[in-house]
């Protein structure tokens, strides 16, 4: 038998009866460092094991089957204990060694003795009442939730299904007379019950699927709660170059590469590869997929390989850019129409911009700023019409520059800025004679 033991968060003084107990009577007891040695040596002779703080998976893979054996010899006849700081349950080390020891010495039972974490006592050092809903966190992808006081569980868990959560435990009275732990949710509980939700990796009915999913436009609280949740938990994220704000990567936890350069079969290869191997897979398009995300193409060869793909969408840069400019981009009074469109290049023959702009609406041109100076001077709105061009929108280094059809591009080459931004043309950018909006009576 293998007792995980909570040492609490290094006073001696807050080690439980419990913990001491347990100490006391085990065959051996294993410590992760010198610390929980130190705190278990009025009680019992600690074996140090070796836990080294590294990144490579394999190689702490390997520690961890190496400790669990070691472990394992002695629990399979006897009680050992594995003493750590703050509460084995929490982000501990003994989580790993109990989960390694688990998929290979499955006969061994294995139990914890809950310690005073570092959370509680850091409220009680910094004075702070957690009396509402609060969120610790390692960084990692957020896979568990804990609801306290779990009254109406049966609804709790209907809502935490539409997140993603598919894996429920239902507790009530723990360590009270009458205790309750149990995967059955019902329908009512009480100020003393709580309920366990995790987000698994499994795949309904192994449907093959990619997620599709728009960064938005720079800022990486600007991504939706899907797509971060989905970066969180991919396996593998295929992004778009550095179209994609690099800070917006920090949410991705598992394997990433960048396709600039990649024809359109390697990429459908590749992520079909890595879909078939079972893994979650998310292509990462900047903004919104649908706005000049060149996705039909990879959509249709992905299915052709017999594979779904499902679309996130995401804040599109304009609208990124509207926010910097601080305005509207259909104002009553001024025009009521928007016009999306892009310039003729590489991958377009001939544009309509000249004719988009005798409608003299709100004109949003997309992957034109190298051609900015021709843009203006083909569009046939009145040379004093206001025109903006936003560069990198939401991006830490955003710029906004403001100016007219006839001045602009003196003003974005002055600037030295050819790429990565918004053009914008239209009197909402200068809204002086606009009417109030009905909304508002």
């Amino acid at each position: 038998m293998l007792i995980g033991v909570g040492l609490g968060p290094g006073n001696p003084d807050l080690l439980t009866l419990a913990a001491i107990k347990a100490l006391k009577e085990s065959r051996k007891v294993y410590v992760p460092g010198k610390l929980a040695e130190k705190l278990v040596s009025p009680y019992a002779k600690a074996h140090i094991l070796d836990f080294p703080m590294i990144q490579d998976k394999k190689e702490l893979s390997k520690l961890w089957e190496k400790n669990a054996e070691i472990v394992a010899v002695e629990a399979k006849n006897k009680m050992v204990s594995f003493a750590v700081l703050g509460d084995p349950n929490v982000f501990s080390t003994f989580s790993h060694l109990k989960r390694t020891i688990e998929e290979k010495y499955p006969d061994i039972e294995i139990t914890t003795i809950p310690g005073v974490s570092s959370i509680t006592a850091q409220a009680a050092r910094t004075n702070t009442s957690m009396d509402s809903s609060f969120v610790v966190s390692d960084g990692s992808p957020v896979n568990t939730k804990i609801i306290l006081k779990s009254k109406h569980p049966e609804d709790v868990k209907k809502t935490l299904v539409e997140e993603g959560f598919n894996e429920f435990i239902f507790a009530r009275r723990l360590f009270m007379e009458n205790e309750l732990v149990t995967g059955e949710i019902p329908q009512t509980g009480d100020y003393f019950s709580l309920m366990v939700a995790k987000r698994g990796k499994t795949r309904v009915n192994n449907k093959k699927i990619i997620y599709f999913v728009g960064a938005g436009p720079g800022n990486p609280g600007y991504i939706t709660v899907r797509g971060r949740e989905l970066l969180e938990s991919a396996d593998f994220v295929m992004y778009a170059g550095s179209l994609v704000n690099p800070v917006v990567l920090n949410y991705v936890h598992g394997e990433k590469l960048d396709s600039f350069g990649m024809k359109l079969e390697d990429i459908a290869d590749v992520l079909s590869k890595k879909v078939n191997e079972g893994k979650n897979v998310v292509r990462l398009h900047s903004g919104d997929p649908s706005l000049y995300g060149a996705i039909i193409e990879q959509i249709d060869s992905l299915k052709k390989r017999g594979i779904d793909v499902e679309i996130v969408p995401g804040v599109t840069s304009l609208f990124a850019a509207a926010a910097a400019l601080k305005t509207q981009l259909t104002i009553n009074g001024i025009t009521e129409t928007l016009i999306i469109t892009r310039p003729a290049g590489t991958t377009l023959e001939k544009d309509s911009i000249r004719e988009l702009s005798r409608h003299n609406a709100t004109m949003a041109i997309y992957l034109g700023t190298d051609k900015l100076r021709k843009i203006m001077q083909e569009v046939e709105y009145p040379e004093e019409t206001p025109a903006a061009v936003v560069y990198h929108a939401s991006w830490e280094d955003e710029l906004v520059i403001l100016g007219t059809v006839g001045d602009i591009a003196d003003r974005v080459e002055a600037e030295r800025i050819n790429r990565s931004a918004m053009i914008i043309i239209g009197n909402v950018l200068a809204p002086h004679n606009f009417k109030r909006s009905h909304l508002y009576g």
